[in-house]
This record gives C-alpha cells, structure tokens and sequence, in this order.
C-alpha cells in the first residue's frame, strides 16, 4: 500500500509540474506570435523546443506512473 500511496503523490506533483510547463509553453507561443524582435522571437523558440521536451519526458513518466499503479490495482482485485 506504501508503493501505491507513493505513486498516487508522485503522479499528483507530475500533474501539477505539467500545468507549470503548459502555462509557460503557452507564454513562449505567445513571445513567438508577438515578439518586438528577432532575438526575442528566437529565444521563445528556444524556450518553446526546451518545454516540448520536457513536457514529453513528463509525460512519458506519468505514462509509466499510471501503469504501475494499474498492475498494482489488477493485483489488489486478484486476491
């Protein structure tokens, strides 16, 4: 039951950072459509490709949260 407490909270903070990424995803779109330079407009793009990675790595751990935590429930329904 430990493990799966464990999991539940780690899934929770995982939500939580992903809400964060998506917020500044969004502001990074926002400087690529209307930013005041060129510089600028390349920073968000680098910014932008950063968030896209980190978004999908955490993504792909929830992924992995989630199975863990359904093999733990089909193994709770078994006994």
């Amino acid at each position: 039951m430990l493990k799966e407490t464990k999991l539940h909270q780690e899934f929770l903070d995982l939500e939580q950072h992903m809400r964060l990424l998506d917020r500044q995803l969004a502001d990074a779109i926002q400087r690529i459509r209307h930013g005041s330079s060129p510089d600028l407009v390349e920073k968000a793009k680098e910014d932008e490709k950063f968030l896209l990675s980190e978004l999908d790595r955490l993504m792909t751990r929830m992924r992995a949260v989630e199975g863990q935590l359904l093999q733990i429930q089909k193994t709770a329904t078994r006994h």
